[in-house]
């Protein structure tokens, strides 16, 4: 599984650099990410790579970052010798999900200015764009690379792994509220974003129903017959479980200080991810 996880980690990390380059207009970003999706279909890459060197690049702070969208040309390039043509698809499946949900996050929060997401569906269609389709495609390439890879069924494995990312996903959200509404974002649906009761209660909604998808990701977990690829899956969702957690006890001052799984519990947690 290494080679495919690791070229589609390394094209959605860049894609989530170009969506969150702070000081880069929205309009640029948006462009950026459309014309990375046409890269992936076959387009050409010489204009969009110049503009990256150009205008996005010295915006970057962080080295490993910088690094990355340097070397993007190899990058592409990888993906074009990439030998299995059906993990190749997968890649391109997952990375054209990823790019529009990126590119929706612009275009309604940024460009059309939207201040609060306005029904559940369009929480839930964001949490599936950019976490929930990472679920699919892991099972995709695990059925592709592992023979037996799970007790389940494909079709009910994938769906469990839309719901595990859907949930960790949603626990990011929950634990940056207040980060996001001083962004002018609030992603959870309907509320006032000004009303922190309101969003405060709203929010319990949503941890019942992160926990109820984290739930799936364990099943899912439990169901491969992998140690290795069972405990890299499990891991993030005892993280997210501990998150939860201390999401339900924070303040919104506690929340706004930054909500942490203390590094000895992640070690910990290191140790039970073999033993789901």
């Amino acid at each position: 599984m290494r080679e495919p996880v690791s070229l589609a980690y390394l094209l959605a990390r860049a894609s989530d650099t170009l969506a969150d380059t702070e000081g880069l207009d929205a309009e640029l970003r948006f462009e950026m990410l459309q014309h990375f999706g046409e890269i992936l279909g076959g387009g050409e890459k010489a204009t969009w790579l110049a503009k990256l060197s150009n205008e996005v690049i010295p915006f970057q702070k962080h080295e490993g970052e910088i690094l990355l969208l340097e070397t993007m040309g190899e990058v592409f390039d990888w993906l074009d010798r990439l030998d299995c043509e059906q993990a190749r698809c997968a890649i391109l499946k997952v990375m054209k999900h990823i790019l529009h949900g990126q590119s929706l996050d612009i275009q309604r929060f940024e460009i059309q200015q939207w201040h609060m997401l306005r029904e559940d569906a369009e929480l839930e269609e964001y949490c599936f764009l950019v976490a929930g389709c990472v679920g699919e495609f892991w099972t995709e390439i695990g059925n592709l690379a592992l023979a037996e890879f799970s007790s389940v069924d494909l079709g009910d494995l994938k769906q469990m792994g839309v719901n595990y990312g859907k949930g960790l996903q949603l626990i990011n959200i929950l634990r940056d509220l207040p980060a996001d509404l001083r962004l002018g974002r609030c992603y959870i649906p309907g509320v006032d974003p000004s009303d922190r009761g309101a969003v405060m209660r709203e929010a319990t909604r949503w941890r019942l129903r992160a926990r109820a998808y984290l739930s799936e990701g364990q099943a899912y977990a439990a169901s491969l017959r992998s140690r290795r690829t069972r405990a890299a899956t499990a891991l993030p969702g005892l993280i997210g479980e501990s998150t939860l957690d201390l999401l339900d006890q924070a303040s919104w001052e506690e929340l706004d200080s930054g909500i942490k799984v203390p590094r000895r519990d992640v070690y910990r947690f290191m140790w039970e991810s073999f033993f789901v």
